[in-house]
């Protein structure tokens, strides 16, 4: 009996380090196919260039050549990047597709408009994302902008995190609320401000931890002297759910203009943590009443009240880790690895029927 040939996909994407949202959703998806007997992942790297001025063009070069022999091999090409690397690595990835005859994927993290990037930059973002086979967006919003713009075909592909049984996460039982915890990029405009100010005022039992690298001027002396908050320092890779598990309540009063879907989100619903966080962007997608509280941005006031409130309110409290429940379970990655390889199938299937029998 014949085995079938596993379908083979080229990844193209920034793999950690540096932190951050996208590099960690990469690395799960591509952890996630590396389980499975039905596909095979080629991956090519294509961190290590900026900031290296003299061995980051060799690097470059090292890279382009594994995409023209990963785009060989492959079924899909698979393009994973933020609007800002697009323009650098896209023109050598859709070229070896199309030499190939093989289908073209874009997947975009962040929560940036292709349509309303400025330059020669959203030039060539817009040239190549309209030329694609298959646009992924991750956020409802850039579905909607997309669709208007008459792509061949887009899809909703959201921000996910690996999720632990519910049954593990709630046999902790949480009935109040006293321990607060920020944990990603450590920027003003991610709303620290704001957060040391409301924190400040809380009472003298309340805990406020913020953890990930600082940034954008962001020091340690900003902590020094606090009362409520305490920096924490950087999270180990793969550490961030152990460490939520250990609070009650995510903080995200960002305001950050490049805000997709936060990935600290759904990784504080795999520990079963509603949130507080800001009506900004498209987070209101991913957050509603059922399992948070959304506040103006830049108002420390704001996020004050609603602290306090989850802390003073019990019945609150356990409402929305009831919420969190409920929603937790979309965003886990393994739903979504499936969808991707649904995806790729998809388009494969169409180029396996022009090929003569």
């Amino acid at each position: 009996m014949a085995v079938e040939k596993p379908l083979t996909i080229l990844i193209i994407g920034t793999l950690p380090p540096p932190l951050g949202g996208a590099g960690v959703s990469l690395t799960h998806l591509i952890g996630r196919l590396a389980q499975r007997e039905d596909v095979r992942a080629i991956v090519v790297n294509t961190g290590g260039v900026r900031g290296h001025p003299i061995i980051g063009p060799f690097r470059f070069l090292k890279i382009i050549l594994r995409v023209f022999r990963g785009a060989l091999k492959a079924d899909v090409v698979s393009l994973q990047t933020v609007p800002s690397g697009l323009p650098f690595i896209a023109p050598f990835a859709w070229a070896f597709a199309r030499l190939w005859g093989k289908p073209f994927m874009i997947r975009m993290f962040g929560g940036q408009d292709f349509r309303r990037i400025p330059g020669i930059r959203g030039n060539t973002v817009r040239w190549f994302v309209r030329r694609s086979d298959l646009y992924l967006a991750q956020t409802k919003a850039l579905v909607a902008s997309a669709k208007e713009d008459r792509l061949a075909r887009v899809e909703w592909y959201p921000t996910s995190r690996p999720m632990r049984a519910a049954s593990e996460v709630f046999a902790v039982k949480k009935d109040r609320c006293r321990r607060f915890v920020y944990l990603g990029l450590v920027r003003w405009t991610k709303g620290i401000a704001e957060l040391i100010s409301a924190a400040e005022r809380l009472p003298v039992d309340a805990v406020v931890d913020v953890y990930g690298p600082m940034m954008d001027g962001v020091g340690e002396t900003d902590f020094a002297g606090l009362r409520r908050v305490r920096y924490c320092g950087v999270v180990p890779g793969g550490e961030g759910d152990r460490v939520l598990s250990g609070y009650d309540c995510l903080l995200l009063p960002t305001y950050w203009r490049g805000e997709g879907y936060p990935g600290v989100i759904p990784e504080a619903f795999g520990a079963g943590l509603p949130v507080i966080t800001t009506n900004w962007m498209s987070i209101p997608e991913l957050v509603d009443d059922s399992c948070g509280v959304l506040i103006e941005p830049k108002s420390a006031d704001a996020l004050y009240d609603a602290m306090h409130r989850l802390y003073s309110d019990d019945r609150l409290f356990v409402q929305l880790r009831e919420g969190v429940r409920k929603k937790r379970e979309f965003f886990n990655t393994d739903r979504w690895v499936e969808r991707f390889v649904e995806l790729c199938g998809e388009l494969v299937e169409p180029c396996k029927a022009k090929v003569p029998v």
